[in-house]
Parts: C-alpha cells; sequence; structure tokens
C-alpha cells in the first residue's frame, strides 16, 4: 500500500501535520540563533556554546521525558509541550544579549524534550500491525518535508524581517501545531497504567534493560553515538564555515539546508516501500557511508574551488542517504520495542546521541578556535566510521540469529 493510505487515517493524519508543523518551527529556528550569535559576537566559540544549550537539555532530562510519554496520555503531552515551546520561543523578543539567548533556548529545549518520544510512541500506536517501519518512514518524510521550508524560511525571514519575525513564524508553528494535537480523539494505551505503581528510576530501567537485551538496539548504540558526535561539528561550525569558505549569509545557509530535503523526500518516500522488507540495520549502514562520502567532499572542495553550486548539488544529493539513515533508526527502535517502552527507549537513544553531539560540539568549538571552521570536515570521517560500524554489525546479527531471539525480550 503506499503512505497515504496510512495518512487517510485521521489520527495518524492530525499527528503526522502537527510534527510537520512543529519541525518547520524548529528547523527555522536552527538557523536563525548561529546567525544571530556569529553576527553578535563573530566567535566561533560563542556560537558553539549558543548550540550547546539547546543540546544539553536531551542528555539532562531526556530520559524522564521518555518516562512521562510511557506513562501519561501521549496526546496530552505533546498538547503541553507545544503550548509551552510557544510561549518560551516568544521569549526570545524580550532579550538581546547571546547570552541570554542561550539560555532561553536551553530551557525551551528541556520543553521540547517531551515531544520526541511522546511522538515516536504515539505514532506507531495508531499504525496497522505490520507497518511499523512504513509509519517511522513517514515520521521521516513528515521532518524532511520541514526541512525542506523550515530552514531557508527562517534565513529569509531573518534577512528580511529580522529576529523578531523569524521568532513569530517560530512561535506560531507550535501554536498550530498544539491546535491540531487538541482535535485528536485519542486515550492513553491500556499499558500506561500499570505504570504508575513503579519509581520514575523503576520505569527507566527497564528502558534501558529492553536495550541491553534486544541485539539490535545493542547494536545501534556505537553507530548513533558516533554519527552523533559528528553532527556536533556541523552543529557548531555550519555557519562559520558557511561564512569563511563561501562568503554565505543566512539565506544561502537556509538554502543549503532546505535543499537537503529534495534529496530527503525522495529516501524517505523509498523507504517507506523498503523499511518493511529489508534489514534495516544494512540499510542504515549503506546510507551512512554514503553519506559520510559526500561530506567529506562538501567539506573538502572549496579549498581549490570556492563557489557555491557544488555545495548545493552535494548536499541535494546527500539528502537521500540521510533520510534514510533516519527512517531505519526509527524502524530499528519502533520494531524493536515493545508498545510500553517506546518512550524510553527512544529517550534512552536521543539521550546517548544528545550526549555526543554535546562532545562534539565542545571538540568542534575548541578545535574551530584554534583551526579554523574547516574542522567541520570531521562530521564525514565520523558517518564513515559509522558506517563500518553499522556494517560489522549486520555480520555479528547474521551469526547469532538464536542467540539474538533469545535475548530480544522485554520487561512485562
Amino acid at each position: 500500500m503506499p503512505p497515504q493510505s496510512l495518512l487517510r487515517d485521521r489520527r495518524i493524519a492530525l499527528v503526522w501535520t502537527a510534527g510537520l508543523i512543529a519541525w518547520l518551527g524548529n528547523h527555522a529556528l536552527f538557523v536563525v540563533i548561529p546567525f544571530v550569535v556569529f553576527d553578535g559576537t563573530s566567535s566561533p566559540g560563542a556560537t558553539a556554546l549558543a548550540v550547546l544549550a539547546s543540546a544539553l537539555p536531551p542528555v539532562l532530562c531526556g530520559q524522564l521525558a521518555g518516562v512521562v510519554a510511557d506513562r501519561w496520555d501521549r496526546r496530552r503531552v505533546l498538547l503541553v509541550a507545544n503550548l509551552g515551546l510557544t510561549a518560551l520561543t516568544l521569549g526570545f523578543l524580550g532579550v538581546d544579549a547571546w547570552s541570554w539567548i542561550a539560555v532561553l533556548a536551553f530551557v525551551r529545549s528541556c520543553v521540547g524534550q517531551l515531544v520526541g518520544p511522546a511522538e515516536h510512541a504515539l505514532l506507531p500506536e495508531l499504525a496497522p500491525p505490520g507497518r511499523l517501519g512504513e509509519i517511522a518512514s513517514l515520521n521521516t518524510l513528515n521532518n524532511t518535508l520541514a526541512r525542506l521550508a523550515g530552514p531557508a524560511a527562517g534565513g529569509v525571514l531573518l534577512a528580511l524581517s529580522g529576529f523578531a519575525g523569524a521568532i513569530g513564524f517560530v512561535a506560531a508553528c507550535h501554536a498550530l501545531s498544539a491546535a491540531l494535537i487538541a482535535l485528536l480523539p485519542h486515550r492513553a494505551p491500556p499499558e500506561a497504567g500499570v505504570l504508575r505503581d513503579r519509581g520514575m528510576l523503576a520505569r527507566w530501567r527497564e528502558g534501558a534493560a529492553a536495550v541491553r537485551g534486544h541485539p539490535g538496539l545493542r547494536a545501534l548504540v556505537p553507530v548513533v553515538a558516533v554519527m552523533a558526535c559528528g553532527e556536533g561539528f556541523v552543529s557548531a561550525l555550519l555557519v562559520p564555515y558557511a561564512r569563511d569558505y563561501l562568503d554565505a549569509g543566512p539565506e544561502v545557509v537556509g538554502l543549503l539546508l532546505s535543499v537537503q530535503a529534495i534529496g530527503g523526500v525522495l529516501g524517505a518516500w523509498w523507504s517507506t516501500r523498503a523499511a518493511d522488507r529489508h534489514d534495516p540495520m544494512r540499510l542504515l549502514s549503506g546510507a551512512a557511508l554514503a553519506v559520510g562520502a559526500l561530506m567529506i567532499v562538501l567539506f573538502t572542495y572549496p579549498l581549490a574551488h570556492p563557489v557555491l553550486w557544488p555545495a548545493v548539488l552535494i548536499v541535494m544529493v546527500a539528502g537521500a542517504p540521510f533520510a534514510v539513515i533516519a527512517a531505519m533508526q526509527g524502524t530499528l527502535l519502533q520494531t524493536g520495542s515493545a508498545p510500553v517502552l517506546r518512550g524510553r527507549v527512544f529517550g534512552l537513544f536521543w539521550g546517548v546521541a544528545s550526549l555526543l553531539q554535546i562532545v562534539g560540539i565542545t571538540v568542534a568549538g575548541m578545535l574551530g578556535e584554534r583551526l579554523g571552521s574547516g574542522v567541520v570536515v570531521l562530521d564525514g570521517a565520523a558517518y564513515v566510521l559509522a558506517g563500518v560500524l553499522g556494517c560489522v554489525a549486520v555480520r555479528r546479527l547474521r551469526r547469532g540469529p538464536e542467540r539474538g531471539a533469545e535475548e530480544a525480550t522485554f520487561p512485562p
């Protein structure tokens, strides 16, 4: 069946559209904050710290968010989180110093941690049996479509209407997302009730035990960690790199991030058909190798030929394997965890990825100050390493299917 058949379900369509709009605002803000800080300070270090402020909360409170998503009505969690994000985003209009922008970004990101686990746990709950890979790929398509317009909108609004116009757009996205979630006729799953008599730490340990006990999830941890470390370099140094090597302004960086989504739409569309028929770890590994090679070319060619059009082309092509990585990771998380544990499993992986992204951001900030923004090329090397680790995991899992089946158990 084509993916549109799932979107004909009103409940899935509401959650999917709400996520699309919220991600649209998030991708716009991803461009706005680094540019405002870098233009105000001319410091890669300050830019990295501002980005780091948004990357800390997944480590500090992301695990708690996963427990919350498994314990309470996931619809209500999404609604409250988006309303909170609306108010906090508007708070940027009252600050101007980069340090206060970073503080507000930190608080906003804390609230935002509730969205990912709740959305990733809610959508599979609404999907028909046997189509978890397809729903994971649709979720990737959701994010990819938002990336197609979000960064460009953020860059253009920042260039044309300033900080206030861009912030107003992001706040409106979260408000509309909350309105759509409010229309969702959904109640908490029956499994959530059995969790209320357990402590938060005990519930978190159940999620961690599920990851340790499932060979596929366990093998995914180092792959995700290495990719996240590489992403830290891009998060911290993309804007300085664009300024230094391509003489690019916010609208150009927004364009680069948006054209990635052109390939991403194709990659996500293909994933909706492939995710339930092929080994997702194998597809993820091949996509990571492709991304790594393309990123190395992207961040080194300006040394010899500093013009923009090759970057646009490379980023557009790289969008397809990026989308496959996201879709296959979502498929592995959803198929490898029991419904009652999905929020915690997602939160655990998000926390691991965020911790390693912080490491990458911190190292990138220090190396960028000393060696220049060209060290962003280490992002490509990280993806190559992640692809190699994934290939090794595929071979290891194929050699021990019986042992893997015994280990793939979940707490009641």
